[in-house]
C-alpha cells in the first residue's frame, strides 16, 4: 500500500500566511482607528494631520513601525504607505519616516540572509524565483545592477533584499544602495500624497502619471535584465 503523504506547510507558506495576517490587521486597525477621522476631516487636511498626530513623535514611531513591517513582509504593497506618509506628514518628513522604517528592516533581512543563507531566502523565494534573480550572481556588474534596480520605481525592491544576502555584495555598499537609491521612488509617492492632502488634484494626477511611466520602464528594465542574464 502506498504511504499517504503528510501535509506540510513550508517556510514560504508560513511567510505568506503571516504577511496576509499582518496586512489584514493593518487594514482593520486603520479602518477602525483612522477611518472615522478620515471621514470627519477629509475636507480639512490640516485638521486631519492634527488628528493623526502629524507633528507628534509618537505617531512618527508608529509609522516607522508600519514601514518596517511592510519591508519585512515584502508582499505587502509599499506604495500606499508612502502615499499616506506624504498625505499625513508632507513630502519631506514623509520620505524621511519611510527611510527610517526601511533602514532597520533592510539591516535585519540582509543580516539574517548572510547568517542563514539560502534557507532564509527560500522563505520568500521559491526555486523558480531564485533562478529569476540569478542574474545578481554576476559579481562584475552586481553593484551597478543593484543601483539601477533600487533607483527605478516598478522593480521588486523588497524581494531583492531577501536575495542580496546570498550574493557577494558587502553590507555597507548594499545598505547605501538599497536605502538611498529608494529616495526617488519614495519621494514621488510622498509628493503625490502631499499634493492630495492639499487638494491639488491636477498635480496629484500629473505625479501619478509620470510615476506610472517610470514604473513601466522600471518593470521593463527588470524583465530585460533578468531575461538577458538568465
Amino acid at each position: 500500500m502506498e504511504k499517504k503523504k503528510k501535509f506540510r506547510i513550508s517556510g514560504r507558506d508560513w511567510y505568506l500566511i503571516i504577511s496576509l495576517v499582518v496586512l489584514i490587521t493593518l487594514l482593520l486597525v486603520g479602518t477602525f482607528t483612522i477611518g472615522p477621522k478620515l471621514v470627519d476631516a477629509a475636507r480639512d487636511p490640516e485638521k486631519l494631520r492634527a488628528e493623526l498626530g502629524g507633528n507628534n513623535p509618537k505617531s512618527w514611531l508608529i509609522f516607522i513601525g508600519i514601514q518596517f513591517l511592510q519591508v519585512l513582509f515584502a508582499f505587502i504593497p509599499g506604495e500606499f504607505i508612502e502615499i499616506a506618509a506624504g498625505y499625513i506628514y508632507g513630502p519631506f518628513l514623509g520620505t524621511v519616516l519611510c527611510l527610517l522604517g526601511v533602514l532597520p528592516a533592510t539591516c535585519l533581512i540582509f543580516g539574517l540572509t548572510k547568517l542563514l543563507g539560502r534557507k532564509f531566502t527560500k522563505i520568500t523565494l521559491d526555486e523558480k524565483d531564485l533562478k529569476k534573480f540569478g542574474f545578481l550572481n554576476d559579481e562584475k556588474k552586481l553593484t551597478t545592477t543593484l543601483f539601477l534596480l533600487y533607483f527605478f520605481p516598478g522593480t521588486p525592491k523588497d524581494v531583492i533584499t531577501y536575495f542580496a544576502g546570498i550574493t557577494k555584495i558587502k553590507f555597507l555598499p548594499f545598505l547605501l544602495i538599497s536605502v538611498f537609491c529608494r529616495i526617488p521612488s519614495i519621494l514621488t509617492s510622498t509628493l503625490a500624497g502631499g499634493a492630495l492632502g492639499e487638494n491639488k488634484f491636477l498635480l496629484t494626477l500629473v505625479i501619478f502619471g509620470v510615476t506610472g511611466i517610470a514604473v513601466f520602464f522600471g518593470w521593463l528594465m527588470f524583465k530585460k535584465i533578468s531575461m538577458k542574464k538568465n
